[in-house]
């Protein structure tokens, strides 16, 4: 009986030993760690330089492979093995009712659509009657996202996706480019190219001879050949930047920056010849960015009388951090992000103001989920402190994003302003192509205290700032030639 129990323990020794060998593998680091080559690289040119200029983009119009790929991202990155699987799992087609595409409690739908917005299924069932007769099931909200909402699945037949990616194509295709927005078009990317052109014409300007690529991560096959085409011209020295103000692992050094890097490999491989790679400083870095953002604080500033209150929020998009604790956006923020804050102090102090205040918060994962102890403050949490207190006003700026996004319009407003009283995620955006040269601004009161959004440095007055960052940042590598 004893040799059997032994036994019997080293079999569940052996099993628990593998199981965990096994997700340790699955989930292992691929490649190296770029993060340490950026610290420790040669950042001298040598030869013929590149500037390939790679980030991400809400693009203008809607376009489903840019929201499967991204989201294939996202749960690579933050859904560990095997757990990955379920998340990517096919379990029928994601329906939503187009006059209800938000809800976080099951209700009885009136129409259901798919992802194509066909309100039929195959073989021209309509969806509502599937849902009638018991084929469809609700499916509720994760509550591992705030403020998500639920779906519908029509469990009868796959769907060749994702169920998960159906249910977000949906509702970008309802609310994002639908509803949400006056003129059903996203700013970001028309907003990005502003900013892009400026720094490129500046690069023009002192480095002729010195070639330019950009690209999109969500547009994989551009990427490579957009890299392959600049290599194919004969550049030495490629000269890798981002268009994130701060740097991170999940964008950039193990997004952006991995590929690009592999991709450059795969082009020495197939050409026998070496490339040089030196990667720019983040644009955060350098300071026309953060006078860009104290440019536009000021200019609300004079707006506002003698001897008022008033609590400064410079928000940043946020992360999970109990989850990754060795980001290295934890290491590289504080240049920016911290001396941004001191400024604004500097700022604040030349007017007459009764009372100031100066707070950092983030607009995602500061919530009962991700962050249960309150380690970090919640932009939503920071408005509402400042109404208790008594200010007079409250205003915030978002330093992340220097364009209108997804994020900043809807995701980030909708947790944001929860519970605001004037505010429902039905609420359409009045911002239309015609207003993009200028920021996109919203205005609340709550309890006497004036709450305003100053928007994102965009348009002629605020962006040229935001440009000549990005430009110092390839010039910091440019000029060591």
């Amino acid at each position: 009986m004893k040799k059997f129990l032994i036994t019997i323990l080293v079999l569940i020794v052996t099993v628990f030993a593998g199981a965990y060998g096994t997700f340790r593998y699955m989930n292992r680091e691929h490649g190296p760690d770029i993060y340490a080559m950026y610290q420790s690289q040669d950042t001298v040119v040598q030869g013929k330089a590149g500037v390939f200029l790679i980030g991400l983009s809400t693009d203008e119009d809607y376009d489903p492979t840019w929201w499967h790929n991204i989201y294939q991202h996202i749960a690579h990155v933050r859904i560990p093995w095997p757990f990955r699987i379920g998340a990517l799992a096919d379990r029928g087609v994601a329906l939503m009712d187009p006059d209800r595409d938000y809800a976080t409690e099951e209700f009885t739908p009136t129409t259901l659509v798919d992802r194509f917005d066909s309100t039929r299924n195959i073989d021209a069932t309509p969806y509502i009657e599937l849902y009638r007769q018991g084929l469809v099931e609700w499916v509720a909200p994760l509550e591992s996202i705030h403020l998500d909402t639920g779906y519908f699945v029509y469990t009868g037949r796959q769907d060749g996706i994702p169920t998960t990616v159906g249910k977000m194509l949906g509702y970008a295709r309802l609310w994002y480019w639908g509803r949400g927005i006056e003129g059903k078009k996203i700013p970001a990317e028309r907003q990005q190219q502003v900013v892009n052109d400026y720094a490129v014409a500046k690069l023009a300007e002192k480095y002729p001879d010195v070639t330019f690529q950009q690209a999109d991560t969500m547009k994989p096959w551009l990427w490579r050949k957009k890299i392959f085409d600049m290599l194919d011209s004969g550049v030495e020295t490629f000269v890798l930047a981002s268009a994130m103000v701060v740097y991170s692992g999940y964008e950039d050094f193990n997004n952006a920056f991995r590929h690009s890097i592999e991709y450059v490999e795969e082009w020495e491989q197939l050409h026998g010849r070496d490339i040089k790679i030196v990667m720019t400083p983040p644009l955060g870095h350098f300071k026309p960015i953060r006078d860009g953002y104290l440019l536009m604080l000021k200019d609300k500033l004079d707006t506002l009388p003698k001897g008022v209150s008033v609590k400064m929020v410079w928000s940043v998009h946020g992360m999970p951090w109990r989850a990754f604790p060795n980001e290295p956006w934890l290491e590289i923020a504080p240049a920016y992000r911290d001396v941004l804050a001191e400024e604004s102090k500097q700022l604040l102090a030349q007017y007459d103001f009764s009372q100031v205040e100066v707070v950092i918060s983030q607009d995602h994962f500061a919530d009962h989920y991700w962050d249960p102890d309150h380690l970090s403050l919640s932009t939503n949490k920071a408005y509402f402190d400042g109404v208790e207190d008594g200010y007079d006003y409250v205003l915030n700026l978002p330093i992340e994003f220097y364009n209108e996004n997804t994020d900043t319009l809807f995701y980030h407003a909708m947790v944001n302003y929860e519970n605001f009283p004037d505010y429902t995620v039905y609420d359409q955006i009045k911002y239309p192509p015609s207003m993009w040269d200028q920021p996109y601004t919203k205005h609340f009161e709550i309890e006497n205290t004036q709450i305003d959004y100053l928007g994102v440095p965009v348009g002629p007055r605020y962006a040229p700032y935001v440009g000549q960052s990005m430009f110092d940042s390839w010039d910091a590598i440019l000029s060591q030639h």
